[in-house]
């Protein structure tokens, strides 16, 4: 099946490779040129973690294993809870996951999930919206947050962990869960800057890592012997951005062919159309969502935020990365982020009824 999705991509990469070609005339072309061109931003954020991401391991292995033995936890659960997949989250957790099971559903699903909406998502988001629109981001975020466990457990069940080890492991990332609700809904400024520094500081530790990187390659000294190789760090990097240039036409594809039937889904949900549009394009990116918040409705803010923090990437570079290093998982990583995306979804939907009853409920009693 995975084979499948990669064969559709890799026939959209060469559409959109020909449209390039003549000019644009079909506007894949364009699609194409922009997935390729993502190649440069992914080697800046990328290349420097990727290159550490031994001598973290270590670091890790030695701070947090003894711990996380003490309580039957595997240690990668806790990496995986603050570094995206593709800033190092899947390296890490394959050298510290006590399991084969354990490194996909702490490096592959808990990383692009939970670490990507730490590391990434947030304070991305935090960075592109008005504080006039706060109220709606964090309650989108604390419907996409408080989803997130059950998704991982299906993904787990999936992966045929044991149930008493699945609970064990999933109870740190229940009570993160229930620790940044809380945090989100009564101390938000207080998160906000959380979320700032933990976003800062992954980026300061991956432009060492470049630094590093860089100092090795260009005179050959080594500041540190255990970096992983930098033609590995360029093939990873080089690899995801193919793959873009093919998703991304895929997707304008998608959008171009179910015009009518997303136009649907506006009356459907009783959204506008630019939150469909943001929807359909945060599975390649959550930076079009964030980007074009003002656009949206008070509605499709929540929807989009809460489904960001799962769902968001699913046909983006997080793919990319999980074809380049466990292509046999792709089809599980699809389900559980889509999965876990659709039921922040219903939950937003489901908090956005009630507080719509409620108001309705307080506007009868003033009135009377």
């Amino acid at each position: 099946m995975e084979n499948i999705v990669l064969y559709i991509i890799t026939l959209f990469f060469i559409l959109g490779a020909i449209d390039y070609l003549i000019g644009n005339k079909f506007f894949i072309g364009e699609e194409f040129e922009i997935g390729i061109k993502t190649m440069g931003p992914l080697a800046i954020s990328m290349v420097g973690i990727l290159s550490i991401t031994p001598l973290l391991s270590s670091i890790i292995e030695i701070v947090i294993s003894p711990i996380a033995k003490n309580f039957d936890i595997d240690p990668s659960i806790f990496s995986s809870s603050f570094i995206a997949i593709d800033m190092g989250g899947y390296n890490i957790a394959s050298s510290i996951a006590n399991s084969s099971e354990f490194v996909i559903f702490s490096g592959i699903l808990m990383s692009s999930i939970l670490g990507c909406t730490l590391s990434f998502t947030l304070p991305l988001a935090l960075g592109l919206v008005k504080e006039k629109y706060m109220d709606s981001l964090t309650k989108g975020f604390l419907c996409g947050i408080i989803t997130v466990p059950i998704g991982l457990f299906i993904g787990g069940l999936a992966l045929k962990i044991d149930l008493k080890s699945l609970f064990i492991n999933l109870f740190p990332i229940i009570l993160l869960s229930v620790i940044l609700s809380i945090g989100i809904m009564f101390k938000p400024k207080v998160f906000i800057f959380i979320f700032n520094f933990i976003g800062k500081v992954i980026v300061c530790i991956s432009i060492l890592g470049l630094v590093i990187q860089g100092i090795s390659s260009i005179i050959g000294i080594k500041i540190i012997e255990n970096i992983m190789p930098l033609q590995d760090t360029l093939y990873i990097v080089g690899k995801i951005s193919i793959f873009l240039g093919g998703a991304y036409v895929m997707l304008k594809f998608i959008k171009k062919i179910f015009d009518k039937q997303f136009n649907k889904l506006e009356k459907i949900f009783g959204v506008n159309g630019d939150t469909i549009s943001a929807f359909i394009g945060s599975f390649a990116s959550a930076i079009i969502v964030f980007d074009n918040f003002h656009k949206l409705d008070e509605k499709g803010r929540v929807i989009c935020s809460a489904f960001s923090v799962s769902g968001a990437y699913v046909l983006g570079g997080q793919l990319g990365y999980v074809a380049s290093v466990e292509k046999e998982y792709m089809i599980l990583y699809i389900f559980i982020k889509i999965l876990s995306g659709i039921l922040a979804i219903i939950f937003a939907l489901f908090i956005l009824r009630r507080e719509d009853k409620n108001r309705k409920i307080i506007n009868t009693e003033e009135a009377s």
